[in-house]
């Protein structure tokens, strides 16, 4: 549990680094847009690092929960670029940006905390 405690604490921080970093540059569509993203991609992120968290020491279930986690940010992105078309105020372009960014940095972090918590056991 320290380890998804440590990765939640610094996925939050990596995510505040980078709106703080594009707020300046984006109008208010791009701003609701990309604290959208934030608000989507945080909890879908720590979710699935719980869940492979769960798995670790077992490859096979590993390496299965690994694969829906990766379909269900795809399937998220999917979901939420079909709505983002729809509805012209949410800034699109930077919620769908910011969405796969954040899933992204969020995954690269990853290895580091599971690492950890190979040690912790």
């Amino acid at each position: 549990m320290r380890a998804l405690f440590q990765y939640a604490l610094a996925g939050i921080l990596m995510i505040a680094v980078a709106i703080a970093a594009l707020f300046p540059f984006l109008a208010d569509e791009g701003r609701r847009g990309i604290l959208l993203a934030a608000g989507i991609a945080y909890p879908v992120q720590v979710t699935a690092f719980g869940v492979l968290l769960r798995a670790y020491g077992e490859p096979a279930r590993f390496f299965v929960w690994w694969g829906v986690g990766v379909a269900v940010r795809i399937s998220v992105v999917i979901i939420v670029g079909l709505v983002a078309l729809r509805i012209e105020s949410l800034g699109a372009e930077a919620l769908l940006l910011s969405l796969a960014g954040f899933f992204f940095g969020l995954l690269l972090i990853e290895p580091a905390f599971l690492k950890a918590a190979d040690k912790d056991t």
